[in-house]
């Protein structure tokens, strides 16, 4: 599961009405992978600018450093924004690190999903759904 996953997963559950974001990371396996040599680092920057305004930068700093990330800044200003060199660092970051294995946790009701081989495992038991049908 990369960063950027993360950054946009949350715990749905009735229990957690409506505060299960964001989801503590325990990470037991992470893989990072280099760049390949044939990446467009023109492409890499535009993919990085066209998600930025979807990110929420304090999650992912939390994220990253609960996978042992702790060179990002707390705060991305818009000289970052517009840094090439930041840019092509900010898509390793969110493309390139993976939870492989390990466990989200629920911030609200503690619930625990495992990760396993990279995906996480949000199956609900049925009265744990919001809107179950009777």
């Amino acid at each position: 599961m990369r960063l950027l996953t993360h950054n946009t997963l949350r715990n749905n559950s009735a229990a957690a009405n409506g505060k299960g974001f964001p989801l503590r990371i325990k990470a037991a396996e992470i893989r990072v992978d280099e760049n390949k040599d044939d990446d467009d680092d023109e492409m890499q920057i535009a993919f990085v600018k066209g998600v930025l305004g979807m990110l929420d930068w304090s999650i992912l700093v939390q994220g990253a450093s609960e996978m042992g990330l702790s060179t990002l800044p707390p705060a991305l200003t818009d000289e970052m924004a517009n840094d090439p060199t930041f840019m092509r660092a900010l898509y390793h970051v969110l493309m390139n690190v993976h939870l492989v294995r390990g466990i989200l946790v629920c911030p609200d009701t503690g619930r625990e999903f495992p990760v396993t081989d990279g995906i996480a495992n949000f199956m609900l038991e049925e009265d744990e759904c919001e809107h179950v049908r009777m």
